[in-house]
């Protein structure tokens, strides 16, 4: 199995970067070949902006998923992109590491799909959802939060974490991805005193081992259930009949959530 792991944590110390390579070390024992993208260390760069596209099909205006197309038809995506994508493509199992900043992914990461995730190239009209080009791939998140378990779960404070991370599992979705349950480890945060540190590190070095064993029995993972390509009308509205899985998509008499 060809595995990418894309690390999104700007320090390389850190327990993300700790969970990065604990993750790679273990895939490498099992024999499989293994990638790690490290997003802060490659300085990769976020957004995206004309001036990665010297060859454009507009040179007066530029729409961004006009130029990705014109530029994948040709071979001529910008070459952090191009080898991001052969990365995505050699994969067998893609798993992204990152903390969770403000509800959501480190910019770098949202930058990373949005450059990557490139239209012509990973995805078209034709080819997204069930025909998508990562059809057959695997897909998992890794994330981090500062907040307690209690205060991430359905109904705490920090609201629903994986609720909140819905978007990315269905990007992921678009392309064809088969995704799986992400891991999700709560508290992880600084600060503490002395006498807490010890106690912090013990969780911590926990929840690296659970999360190395779960890696490594990745068939015993989840899969999150999406609406298949028989579920959406003409219209592409949800049918009648067709079953609910997030409160993302539902049908109309599901609208009220409070």
């Amino acid at each position: 199995m060809n595995v990418l792991i894309v690390l999104a944590h700007p320090e390389p110390q850190s327990f993300n970067g700790a969970l990065a390579r604990a993750a790679a070390k273990m895939f490498l024992s099992q024999g499989h070949a293994v990638r790690v993208c490290d997003l802060y260390a490659e300085k990769f760069a976020a957004d995206e902006h004309a001036r990665h596209f010297p060859q454009r099909k507009n040179p007066a205006r530029f729409d961004v998923q006009t130029e990705q197309r014109f530029s994948a038809e040709r071979e001529a995506l910008p070459a952090d992109v191009r080898q991001q994508i052969d990365d995505l493509l050699w994969a067998d199992f893609v798993l992204l590491q990152f903390p969770l900043w403000w509800f959501g992914m480190p910019a770098i990461l949202k930058g990373w799909m949005d450059r990557v995730f490139a239209y012509g190239a990973l995805y078209t009209g034709s080819r997204r959802f069930h025909l998508g080009m990562c059809r057959g791939k695997r897909a998992m998140l890794s994330v981090t939060a500062g907040s307690p378990a209690q205060a991430c779960a359905h109904d705490g404070q920090e609201g629903d974490t994986r609720l909140i991370l819905w978007p990315i599992h269905y990007a992921l979705h678009y392309l064809g991805f088969t995704v799986l349950e992400p891991g999700l480890i709560a508290g992880v945060r600084g600060g503490y005193s002395e006498s807490e540190g010890a106690a912090q590190d013990r969780y911590l070095n926990a929840q690296l081992q659970a999360h190395v064993a779960r890696l490594a029995d990745l068939a015993a993972i989840g899969v999150i259930p999406f609406n298949t390509a028989d579920d959406w009308d003409e219209q592409r509205k949800l049918r009648p009949n067709a079953r609910v899985h997030s409160p993302f998509i539902r049908h109309s008499e599901n609208l009220q959530l409070d």
